[in-house]
Parts: C-alpha cells; structure tokens; sequence
C-alpha cells in the first residue's frame, strides 16, 4: 500500500512542485491551498481547496487520510505584506502551523516537514555565512513568524513524539514561480524582461541573496521527510546581488532597457548567504543547479509561457 502525504501549499511554487516528486516516488498525495487547484497534475493529486487557518476543516482531512507524512509549504511568504499585515503573517505562519502540527500528530502522523526561512529568521548577521548556530534575530515580521513557528513545533514534537524536520532555504527560484507577488525577483524581472517591460529594484542593487534552484530544495525535503529529524539550511552558500540577477537575466532575454530604482521596502535586508553544511552531513544533501543553469532553466520557462499566452 502506498504511503499517504499531505502538502500544504500545492497550487503555489515549491508545493506544486513537491507534489509532483512525491507522486513520482510512489505516495498518494492529498494537497491542500487556499487558492485554485492545479491544472497539470490532473486526477494523480487529490487537491482539496481549504484555509490552513481552518482549524476544524484540517482536522476532519487529517483524521481522514491520517498521513504518515505532512510537508507543510503553505505561508503567507512576502516581507513587505507582514510588515503591513502582522496579524494576517501571525494567523497565518504560526497559528495554523501549530493547530496543523497538533492535529497531525492526534491523526498519527509520522513526520512533519516545515518550511521555514533561512533568509529572515536570521535577520542580517554580523558573519556570513550563516549557520544553524546563527543567532535567530529576524527583522520582519515574516521572519519572526517563522522563527516562532519552529519553537512551537518544537514543543508539538516534544509532547507528542511527532517527528519534525526543518527546512530553512536560502531564496527559491526556478520554473512555475509566481512573477505577480512581491516576493520572487527572478520570476518577477524574468517575466518583465520577456515582455520588454521596465525593471525596478528597490535599493541600489547591491543588496545580495543566496538563490537556491526549486527542484533542489525539492530533493532536501524529500530527504528531510525521510532522514534523521533536524533543523538545516539549505543553500548554495553563494551571494548573488541584485545587480547580478539584473545583468544575468538582462543577457539572456537580450533586455536593453535601464533599471529603474526605488526605495528600498520596509523589513528588508542588505545581505543574505547561509552555509549548506550540515544538510549535507544529515541528510547527504547538497545543491546540484548551478546559478547560471538555473537561471537559464528559468527565463526559457517563462519565454515557453509568454509565446503561448
């Protein structure tokens, strides 16, 4: 018999993505989003439209399928949002992480991966690159949303023997990223660039982050779920500008238009790198897409995406 996960999160980015490894792999798969189901994975995914901060709706879909594995992707994921909507980043990456945590452990779940944040928990950090003995000193509200989320599920754990990896990825990228959000400037400047649209970045361009290609952080998940339970970051180890993504992305869609820029946006920070390490000594992982190939996978995405529009 086959095993049973439930990902939260799955008409969105990383989600849809796991779902479709974790079908792959052999389980059968419930996802579950505030938003639309998704259109390409057909009858193989059981998607189930539901608020993850609908606490009795959860429990009655858990104590319906009683997953062995939960991977819980949902979130709200933009900085600039909780810095204007707090309560809504609180309800909404700690309050439903809990309830989901405790009601998947009275359902007899096994393991539960979380998706936290490697990029803010750790706020800006005297010494790059960051590690998981990092201090946690977040700088907006979704990293500290984040950060409060793992202590909680720390006490889950603890109280109820339920199994709980942590992923803290560096910035994803890659195909199928929404270009329409405020997080997410591969996918938003690849889209813009395509469409010979004005660029803005907000700051001078110098600000960096350590981008990590999707299907590579599929693969940390899938070795969190069945690994030895930790907390690890998972990254590249690499600072890339903003500038950088510019002039990367610029070269490859043949874009000639000038950059625009603006102020930079409330809970943002300058710099950003987090050391893959320990993934690999726990889980054997280790990024395999190397920035200028992912980067490349991604613009040819949104070019196939624009030219059937």
């Amino acid at each position: 018999m086959a095993p049973n996960a439930l990902v939260t999160g799955t008409s969105g980015f990383v989600a849809g993505h796991l779902a479709r490894r974790l079908l792959a792999d052999g389980y059968d798969v419930t996802g579950v989003d505030i938003k639309p189901p998704r259109s390409d994975l057909g009858d193989a995914l059981r998607q189930v439209t539901l608020d993850i901060r609908d606490r009795v709706g959860v429990r009655a879909l858990l104590q319906e399928i009683r997953p062995e594995l939960v991977i819980h992707a949902a979130a709200q994921a933009s900085v600039s949002v909780s810095m204007r909507e707090p309560r809504l980043d609180v309800e909404t990456n700690v309050v439903a992480t809990l309830e989901l945590a405790q009601e998947a452990a009275a359902a007899g779940t096994q393991r539960f991966v979380f998706f936290s944040s490697g990029g803010a928990v750790y706020g800006e950090p005297a010494v790059l690159p960051a590690t998981e003995e990092t201090a946690v000193e977040p700088k907006s509200i979704y990293g500290a949303s984040k950060a409060a989320a793992e202590l909680y599920l720390g006490v889950v754990a603890d109280q109820t023997g339920l199994e709980v990896s942590v992923l803290r990825p560096a910035n994803i990228y890659g195909p199928e990223q929404n270009p329409h959000g405020e997080a997410g400037v591969m996918a938003i400047f690849s889209q813009r660039m395509l469409r010979n649209e004005l660029v803005t970045i907000f700051g001078d361009g110098s600000q960096t982050r350590d981008y990590v290609y999707v299907e590579d952080v599929v693969e940390a998940a899938i070795r969190a779920s069945d690994g030895v339970p930790d907390t690890c970051d998972i990254s590249t180890g690499i600072e890339v500008s903003t500038g950088q993504v510019f002039e990367t992305l610029a070269q490859l869609t043949g874009y000639e238009q000038p950059v625009v820029h603006d102020d930079e946006r409330p809970g943002d920070i300058a710099r950003s790198m987090l050391d893959p390490t320990k993934a690999g000594r726990v889980w054997g992982w280790e990024p395999q897409v190397a920035f200028e190939d992912g980067v490349a996978r991604t613009v040819e995405w949104f070019r196939e995406q624009e030219a059937v529009s």
